[in-house]
């Protein structure tokens, strides 16, 4: 009996298998295997590449995980605006996410119009997201936010102090749920540089991907997430972007003083002044050809990703020229 007890003892303070494995491995490596960690940066030209950006919003969600394996049997990468609120219930998703490269950003943690709240409460929105989404994925802190319904200003600006993404395409699949629809306006919409706005939350949005990708594809694009592909730009907090812009062509320089087509130079006597034209002078001031009357280019179409909310133009800063939605 007594043997029994002590052979029971025995077996108590024996060490796991797990535990032995776990010290020969230092003793044999000099250190434990390091946990997984998200791939290093990617250099994309998207000035010489055919580059476009999708992007998810308000997710995590049920078809997240099912959306990030389609990503990576495509090998694309993607950029996904999560609400701090749904966070928590996905934490494995949201570290996957970060281990596939793509890139985490926020989109306010409950989905509020942020020009509608007071400082403290957008600061809280913010703030609050971004903490919980740096604990989930083991330490990434986004970078970038997007306002729910691209309803931002100067103020709001100021407080996310983030650069705010917008997009160019709007696929309105929240409002169709219709998986045909989302193929043909995700394949035929987007152009380079652009920015392209899905929701991984509905299951339509997330079946449709595989053929968006395919249809993408063959049209020549590389996937990229949004500061992959302002790479080559210094994006600024709180201004709003909604595509990549190309570069403008450098100018030709004007010809030397002095020459023909330029103006006399010092040592060149002037030829006598051609009178003016009846109409007078050039107006400096008149706006350019096919400007409105302000002078600035005309905006363009505004329409709202969650229809039954319309924003008062007073509620958008003036440099949003992108459609409203989240």
């Amino acid at each position: 009996m007594t043997g029994v007890m002590l052979a029971a003892a025995g077996c108590g303070q024996a060490p796991s298998r797990r535990a032995q494995a776990a010290r020969q491995q230092v003793a044999v490596g000099g250190q434990r295997a390091k946990p997984p960690a998200p791939p290093p940066p990617r250099r994309i030209d998207c000035d010489q590449a055919r580059c476009v950006a999708l992007t998810f919003d308000d997710g995590p969600g049920e078809y997240t995980g099912r959306l990030l394996g389609t990503l990576r049997t495509a090998g694309a990468r993607a950029t996904f605006f999560m609400l701090g609120e749904n966070v928590h219930a996905f934490r494995g998703v949201v570290r996957q996410m970060a281990l596939d490269g793509h890139e985490l950003a926020n989109h306010t943690w409950s989905h509020p119009q942020l020009t509608a709240l007071p400082t403290s409460k957008v600061r809280s929105e913010v703030q609050r997201t971004q903490a919980v989404i740096e604990e989930a994925s083991g330490g990434v802190r986004p970078r970038l936010m997007r306002p729910p319904y691209g309803a931002t200003d100067k103020r709001v600006g100021a407080v996310v102090g983030m650069p705010e993404i917008l997009w160019s395409v709007d696929t309105l699949d929240w409002q169709h749920l219709d998986a045909a629809r989302n193929v043909k306006v995700g394949v035929s919409e987007p152009k380079r540089g652009g920015i392209v706005l899905f929701h991984d939350i509905h299951k339509p949005s997330v079946n449709a991907v595989p053929k968006v990708l395919a249809g993408l594809k063959r049209r020549g694009f590389t996937f990229v997430t949004v500061s992959e592909l302002f790479q080559n730009r210094r994006l600024e907090p709180g201004r709003t972007y909604t595509e990549l812009a190309p570069k403008a062509a450098p100018q030709p320089p004007g010809p030397p003083p002095g020459s023909p087509a330029g103006p006399p130079s010092a040592t060149t006597p002037a030829s006598p002044s051609a009178p003016a034209s009846p109409s007078g002078p050039m107006n400096p001031a008149a706006p350019p050809q096919g400007a409105g009357p302000s002078g600035d280019a005309p905006s363009p179409p505004v329409a709202d990703v969650r229809a039954p909310k319309v924003l008062a133009p007073s509620m958008l800063a003036p440099e949003v020229l992108s459609p409203l939605a989240r």
